[in-house]
């Protein structure tokens, strides 16, 4: 589940600063003309490491550091042979390094192509929602910093446009990935006292971060289709105009929909902003509405893939 991660180790912890630096590739020496102060950065293989006083910083994709790419990603005890594997290289215990950044992710093979279940994906509280291209949705937390991230994407595509290597039980697949992105302050999201590399292979917080990451999934609105049978139950007035707002509802995309809220916000229809809040609530019951709508089949396939990963985690 474990794919990229950012890491920063004090020099406090760090034995031999020196030692590390002998290992990177393309190593390049830097100095700040203001104070004097000097970094090293370069390449440990896949990973991004730049060395000062202060301490180290390692970035990059823990899985392609193990493995010969992330197409698959680290389970938690993969996690531990990945970072005791960096410890020896760098001669020094990145299991006590602090965690600045962690993606959590896995692929699944899919019936159809990844972006066919883009439609079914909606929106998400606290959330933008933003097909930046054809192969990839994403999810953005709502504000400047942008603690959580969320994306969707056709993986097959992403490793061949970069000449990656593809594993044979992927190839000809229809490869879908979910990739659930804490960018920042992990300790206060995660609602840990610390996140540090030892913390990755911990059972306890490896089972509550596939937890979450899950849950981040099941907080998106899905796309519903029309019962067949909705009109016969047509009973009252009310249950009309359900009927016909869900009909409605579901010719609109769901760019059009955040679209219409963002407009009326930016109008400032409503004085009091929980009304806002109110009509998006408003709109998801009549789309949930049991004897109207029902589960579309790729919400239903993507559901069952994620509640599958829920059931094996280890």
């Amino acid at each position: 589940m474990y794919d990229s991660m950012n890491s920063w180790i004090n020099r406090a912890e760090a034995d031999n600063l020196s030692a590390s630096t002998l290992c990177l590739t393309d190593a390049k020496e830097t100095v700040n003309k203001d104070t004097g102060e000097v970094w090293t950065s370069g390449n440990l293989e896949n990973l991004k490491i730049t060395v000062s006083m202060a301490g180290v910083s390692i970035k990059g994709s823990l899985a392609k550091f193990l493995l010969p790419d992330n197409t698959f990603t680290l389970n938690r005890h993969q996690v531990r042979e990945a970072i005791e594997k960096l410890s020896d290289t760098l001669k020094i215990d990145v299991s006590e390094a602090k965690i600045t950044r962690i993606d959590v992710s896995t692929n699944f093979i899919m019936e159809y192509e990844a972006k066919r279940y883009y439609s079914v994906l909606g929106l998400c509280t606290h959330f933008n929602r933003v097909q930046a291209t054809n192969n990839t949705l994403y999810y953005h937390s709502k504000g400047k910093d942008q603690w959580r991230s969320m994306v969707f994407y056709n993986k097959a595509r992403e490793v061949s446009d970069r000449n990656g290597i593809m594993p044979d039980v992927f190839k000809g697949e229809n490869l879908l990935r979910y990739e659930s992105r804490w960018n920042t302050r992990l300790p206060q999201q995660l609602k840990e006292c610390e996140v540090m590399g030892k913390t990755l292979y911990s059972e306890r917080f490896y089972n509550k971060i596939v937890t979450l990451w899950a849950d981040s999934y099941f907080r998106i609105e899905k796309k519903k289709n029309i019962n067949i049978d909705a009109m016969d139950k047509i009973k009252t007035v009310s249950d009309a105009t359900d009927f016909i707002c869900a009909i409605a509802l579901q010719k609109l995309s769901t760019e059009e929909v955040q679209n219409l809220l963002e407009g009326m916000k930016q109008q400032k229809i409503f004085s009091d902003a929980k009304y806002y809040s109110r009509l998006k609530n408003k709109l998801k019951d009549i789309s949930n509405k049991t004897d109207i709508t029902e589960a579309d089949n790729l919400a239903k396939e993507l559901d069952a893939e994620i509640r599958n990963v829920l059931a094996y985690k280890r």
